[in-house]
């Protein structure tokens, strides 16, 4: 299966007076790399927590945000009536040399002022086993974008490994007509030259086996099948071959190479070139694959 590295999670729940925000994204990376904003209430958990979006998450840049706030309700506020009534005394005492000034400036004023209006925090009540329910849901929908984004990315892979196929087959028959091609004109040859001059029979054949290996692709032709077959298993596999399918990439590199350096043919060579621009969009398509 084909997953992307690319996701996004986010779940807001109420528990009593508190809303709960946790939010995940995650983006491509070698490595399991991980960002985190949580409340202080949770440091201890912290460990634990990365511990959970790395057995779930795998790989990849990780940004975690876990938000707690308060639901601001009639019954966590309170006012401290005494401290307000000595506060407005006091401030009324001190308008009167003041023109202009108004009532409802001083209330206003009043109001502003510290130890006023307090509101009650539960935050120290909640703990880790209350939010643990909202991130493994949040973890899931990550996941699930990560599985949505990987079809796509599937589909690309699949289109530029089966043309890569297309043209690899292409090869096999020219390279075929090629080979016939070849001997015949080598038999004509040789039969010309040995009408008109001796040669030592040994050393043509030495000469001529050393010719014909140095321009044979058979070799990489069939290595490329394998590799070509290997990388499509692969891709179906239950587990995340991500970073094997770029190491069967690297290979098929290097095959590609081989026979584009070995062979003299203008229509392999043009194939060739064909299948090295559909690798680089599959090398580009698993940066992004987990």
């Amino acid at each position: 299966m084909i997953l992307s590295m690319t996701g996004y999670g986010f779940k807001r729940a109420e528990i009593k007076n508190e809303i709960i925000e946790i939010e995940i994204k995650s983006l491509n990376s070698k490595y399991f790399d991980i960002q985190n904003q949580i409340p202080k209430e949770l440091n201890h958990k912290e460990i634990h927590i990365i511990n959970l979006l790395k057995k779930n998450l795998k790989r990849g840049k990780i940004n975690l945000s876990i938000s707690i706030n308060q639901l601001i309700k009639k019954d966590t506020i309170e006012i401290n009536k005494n401290i307000f009534k000595k506060k407005y005394n006091e401030l009324k005492s001190l308008s009167k040399s003041v023109k202009n000034s108004h009532e409802k400036d001083l209330f206003k004023i009043t109001s502003s002022l510290n130890n006023i209006i307090t509101y009650k925090s539960n935050n120290n009540n909640i703990s880790y086993n209350k939010i643990l329910p909202f991130l493994n849901e949040t973890i899931n929908q990550c996941n699930k974008f990560r599985i949505k984004e990987g079809k796509d990315l599937a589909k690309d892979l699949k289109k530029n490994i089966e043309k890569i196929n297309s043209c690899l087959k292409s090869i096999i028959k020219t390279d075929k007509k090629t080979i016939y091609k070849k001997e015949k004109i080598l038999k004509n040859k040789l039969k010309n030259i040995s009408n008109n001059i001796e040669i030592d029979k040994n050393r043509l054949e030495q000469e001529i086996l050393y010719y014909v290996e140095k321009q044979d692709i058979n070799e990489e032709i069939q290595r490329l099948k394998s590799l070509i077959s290997n990388f499509l298993k692969t891709m179906k596999s239950k587990n995340h071959y991500g970073k094997k399918l770029i190491f069967i990439s690297q290979e098929l590199g290097r095959e590609i190479n081989t026979i584009g350096s070995k062979t003299n043919e203008l229509d392999i060579k043009n194939r060739v070139i064909v299948m090295k621009e559909k690798l680089e969009k599959i090398k580009e398509v698993l940066f992004n694959v987990l």
